[in-house]
């Protein structure tokens, strides 16, 4: 690879056997601070592409979004590259940080790295959030009762969505709660489970539920011998967000207007690629396998 132009721009660039690595010294006047240390960054390293710069030290800039390099004519004007990105992370941070606060979180800053995260404890559930440098929030640890769960696949969802912690809650509890054998389950009462059909038969099909109040529903299901959850819940007005879980994880995940919502057994059917008599509802009292 031709680093020639990057010498030129006063980068210094070594090669080793994972490619290329180019140090650019940062002017103290275009030099991002650190605003968890209040410490100006002095230097930025990059894996250096065939087009573009990617930022992997000191660790307040690794992850960064990467950087064209042809186009750049001067070290200050990769500088201002440089800080423009590091800005941006710092956007995000401060955005969703005030949206966790909203929903009765701690957003945590880590002081090297400039990361956020922030912990959601729901029953017997720990759950760790963490931002990526845009922003987006992923599931990063899940402790049962203190024991680490184990889980291959990458969780994301947009905080934005959830007005509610409790709503947030429910849908990570969805995600990796899985019901145990229930072989002679108690009534539905003393649990205190209630059917929607008992809140017809109660109130009456003319009861509304007010724009802003919480809702949340759980299905049960079996698919030629597998178990599903699908689980609902109200983000605002006619506004849900939806989950299918298996045994294997999270198979769809999406918000949806409840006006365009097909149903339960159509929408299953359409995602696991089966036809609809394939997909048995079952109820809690049902014994599970």
């Amino acid at each position: 690879m031709d680093t020639a132009q990057l010498e030129q721009l006063g980068l210094t660039v070594e090669t080793g056997e994972g490619g290329a690595r180019a140090t650019l010294a940062l002017e103290p006047q275009v030099a991002p601070e650190n605003p968890v240390t209040h410490q100006r960054l002095s230097h930025v390293t990059f894996q250096v592409g065939p087009d573009r710069l990617t930022p992997i030290a000191p660790p307040a800039v690794a992850g960064l979004p990467s950087l064209p390099w042809r186009s750049v004519a001067s070290a200050g004007e990769l500088g201002l590259l440089v800080r423009e990105v590091f800005e941006e992370h710092l956007f995000h941070v401060e955005r969703r940080s005030a949206q966790l606060n909203a929903l009765g979180l701690h957003p945590l800053v880590n002081p090297e790295t400039l990361e956020l995260s922030a912990e959601l404890v729901s029953g017997v559930f720990t759950f760790t959030l963490a931002a990526d440098r845009q922003g987006g929030f992923r599931v990063g640890q899940v402790l049962r009762q203190g024991t680490p769960l184990e889980t291959s696949a990458v969780h994301r969802f947009e905080l934005s969505e959830f007005r509610e912690r409790e709503v947030l809650a429910g849908y990570l509890v969805a995600l990796f709660d899985e019901p145990p054998a229930r072989p002679a389950p108690a009534p539905l009462a003393s649990r205190g489970l209630v059917r929607f059909a008992e809140l017809a038969e109660h109130f009456g099909p003319q009861a509304i539920v007010p724009p802003r109040s919480h809702l949340e529903l759980l299905v049960q299901m079996t698919v030629n011998g597998e178990s599903y959850r699908f689980a609902a819940a109200r983000l605002v007005g006619r506004t849900f967000r939806g989950l299918l879980a298996g045994s294997r994880g999270k198979v769809w995940a999406e918000r949806f207007e409840l006006d365009d919502f097909p149903g339960i057994v159509p929408l299953v059917a359409d995602l696991l690629k089966v036809p609809p008599e394939a997909v048995k509802l079952i109820g809690p009292d049902t014994p599970q396998e």
